[in-house]
């Protein structure tokens, strides 16, 4: 059975230019029993075990970058139900991990009106469309 840190490795690897770390740093494993979750991330494995022998004859460890996501897209193909519990919850621990959102520089408080800052943004280039006016008609 593939190892789940390799699987959620490949789905978030990281960015060293960022400084974001990859999914395997945080305690996904602690997100998913602690939501009773651990059926699905095995159920998950299992599918992708069969699609990887099954479809290219060669165990997940032993793929390359490109064919690791292959097998995983195909995995989507077969039950997209499980495979997006699997992204869904993989990407709630990520981001809701306290190492992550300092990394964003994101906190538990909401961005606007009084929390978080948010910058300014220049929609001088949105101009051109309000000056169209109405361009549709009424019913």
């Amino acid at each position: 059975m593939t190892e789940l840190k390799i699987i959620i490795d490949t789905l978030l690897p990281g960015d060293a230019a960022l400084g974001m770390p990859s999914a395997s740093l945080i305690d996904f494993d602690f997100y998913l029993k602690q939501h009773n979750l651990t059926e699905v991330s095995i159920d998950f494995i299992e599918m992708l075990d069969k699609v990887c022998t099954e479809k290219i004859g060669r165990t997940f460890s032993e793929l390359d970058g490109v064919q690791k996501m292959q097998a995983i897209n195909a995995c989507k193909l077969v039950d997209v139900r499980l495979f997006s519990a699997m992204i869904e919850h993989l990407l709630k621990a990520y981001y809701t991990s306290p190492s992550i959102l300092m990394k964003i520089r994101a906190g538990s408080i909401p961005p606007f009106p009084n929390g978080n800052s948010i910058e300014e943004n220049d929609w001088s280039n949105l101009e051109t469309v309000y000056e169209k006016g109405k361009i549709f008609r009424d019913i």
